[in-house]
């Protein structure tokens, strides 16, 4: 088979392809197969539990998701309230308002790196 010929049979088999994808009863829907959630649904919840106690920056949801994604879901949720607590407590601490909540993000994020550093 030359190259033409082999261009007009892929262009042939596409085009058939697509005539049987669209054939059906009419008045029916194809068939949907239900979507798997993905792996940030599944820490959603964690991400607005410490956004309710924090003031999360869009860099900050990133670094956690990027650490909570291989996390069990009690594991997850520990690490969460972990996190947030560590915001906090530094946050109290420092003096200048215009700083609580850098000193309660860098807190936080070394705090959960040494979590996960600690228990791989």
């Amino acid at each position: 088979m030359n190259g033409d010929a082999l261009l007009t049979r892929i262009a042939q088999l596409q085009a058939s392809a697509g005539a049987s994808r669209s054939q059906g009863k009419p008045g029916t829907h194809p068939r949907q197969h239900p979507r798997r959630a993905s792996v940030t649904t599944r820490i959603e919840p964690w991400l607005a539990l410490i956004e309710k106690r924090c003031g999360l920056l869009a860099e900050d949801r990133r670094f956690i998701r990027l650490r909570l994604a291989t996390q069990q879901h009690s594991e997850a949720m520990r690490l969460a309230e972990g996190y947030s607590a560590a915001w906090e407590q530094a946050a109290m601490q420092e003096q200048r308002t215009h700083v609580k909540n850098n000193a309660g993000r860098q807190a936080a994020n070394r705090w959960l790196e040494c979590q996960l550093k600690n228990n791989p």
